[in-house]
């Protein structure tokens, strides 16, 4: 009994291997969108659009307010004077608008009259030094003076008082020296008083001067901020530009920080265009690239990579690069659409496939595959190839290795299939 038993045994395991190995041809296909693998037009490289942008642009503000007193005038068109207007070109310093300035130039005014003020009262507290000084030196020298006499009256007096004691003198004459004597040390103590007294009146003259002296500081300051006030109510231009804005009309009212123009430097621009991490690796600062335009057909605008941003745009999930690029015949328009070609060497042709059809592989984290559309036993199976890719050109990229030209790649359904799911193509 037990090879019979053996027997069934090895012939059911059989007939369900038969039954597993025929299930996925049983199974019920699976609708998918296919697209047609096409050579790159741009074997070269790859195109991105770019934003033509000014080299600089600055939004330029009165830091007073007032009025607007008057615009610049320019020459139209027609030949007759206008105020000037968006895209018209102004030289650096040309004074682009003023606001009324009456009001300025009257706090000016007073701001002059006051320093004045405070420098006559400066010049006569300095008048007053020069004379307290003068006094302390005349002070000095009278107590000098007087100190000498003083001197000379103690050496009368002491030799008087040795012969008074031995009486080779009369007390008459003694007297006499004793009060010379007396008399020259009040004068002594007169002259130091007044000394004191000048030099108390000399202090009081040279405080008045510092504190005159920290009046003309503030004086000078509202002077200096003043004029700054009158000179900000006329908006000069920075650079030589092109007015991209001009909000303003005269007998607008503005405040501080209003801004009346927008300008732009367009001797040269910026071209900008975002590259996906599998671009940006092979891009370095001083490249050079070429752009083109439809405004300017079949020239080719050529520049050095002047920026790359460090990190992607959260929501686009692109870096940011900047090529700049010479403009002063104004053949590159602000604001316009370019297109950029990064080139990229390749050691074979590369075809273009659409990056809905891009999945990533599960044995390799930084890998890529596509599911490809085969006939086998007369059905249509979706099979796993691996792919190396070359760079994206908005919704498609280029593939350098792993199809060819022809190949139906899976771009919708893909996340419903595996390597060997028998699908059906939608129409």
């Amino acid at each position: 009994m037990r090879p019979t038993i053996w027997l069934i045994l090895v012939l059911l395991t059989g007939v369900l291997s038969a039954a597993a190995q025929q299930e996925p041809a049983r199974q019920t296909p699976i609708a998918v969108g296919v697209q047609t693998v096409e050579p790159s037009t741009d074997a070269g490289g790859v195109r991105s659009a770019a934003d033509i942008r000014p080299s600089r642009q600055v939004g330029l503000a009165f830091r007073v307010g007032g009025y607007i007193q008057e615009l610049l005038q320019s020459q139209g068109p027609d030949g007759q004077r206008r105020d000037v207007q968006e895209g018209d070109r102004v030289t650096r310093g040309t004074t682009l608008a003023r606001v009324r300035d009456l009001d300025y130039v009257v706090k000016l005014n007073q701001a002059r009259a006051q320093l004045a003020e405070v420098q006559a009262t400066q010049e006569q507290a300095r008048a007053q030094l020069v004379e307290a000084q003068a006094g302390q030196e005349q002070a000095r020298a009278q107590l000098v003076e007087v100190q000498a006499a003083q001197d000379q009256a103690r050496l009368d007096f002491e030799r008087t008082s040795h012969l008074f004691a031995q009486q080779s003198v009369t007390r008459p004459e003694y007297e006499a020296s004793k009060a010379r004597f007396e008399t020259t040390q009040a004068r002594v103590d007169s002259a130091r008083a007044q000394l004191v007294l000048v030099q108390a009146t000399v202090d009081r003259a040279r405080a008045q001067r510092r504190v005159l002296q920290a009046r003309l500081q503030g004086a000078q300051a509202q002077v200096e901020e003043a004029g700054l006030a009158l000179q900000d109510s006329a908006l000069k231009a920075p650079f030589n530009a092109v007015v991209l804005k001009r909000p303003i009309e005269v007998g607008t009212l503005v405040g501080p920080a209003s801004v009346a123009f927008v300008l732009a430097d367009t001797a040269a621009v910026k071209v900008v265009f975002g590259a996906p991490d599998t671009m940006v690796q092979r891009l370095q600062l001083g490249h050079t690239l070429v752009i083109s335009t439809a405004a300017v057909p079949g020239v080719e605008f050529r520049g050095p990579i002047t920026r790359l941003a460090p990190a992607a745009d959260p929501k686009s999930r692109v870096f940011e690069v900047e090529v700049t690029l010479p403009n002063l015949h104004s053949q590159l328009n602000i604001g316009s659409i370019g297109s950029i070609q990064v080139v990229e060497a390749t050691t074979g042709p590369a075809f273009v496939v659409p990056l809905a059809a891009i999945v990533r592989s599960k044995g390799q984290p930084t890998g890529y595959t596509v599911f490809v559309v085969q006939e086998q036993d007369g059905k249509q199976v979706a099979r796993l190839r691996h792919v190396k890719l070359g760079n994206t050109s908005g919704t498609t990229v280029a593939v350098l290795e792993g199809v060819t030209s022809g190949d139906r790649v899976i771009t919708t359904g893909t996340t419903l299939i595996v390597d060997g799911t028998p699908v059906q193509i939608m129409p």
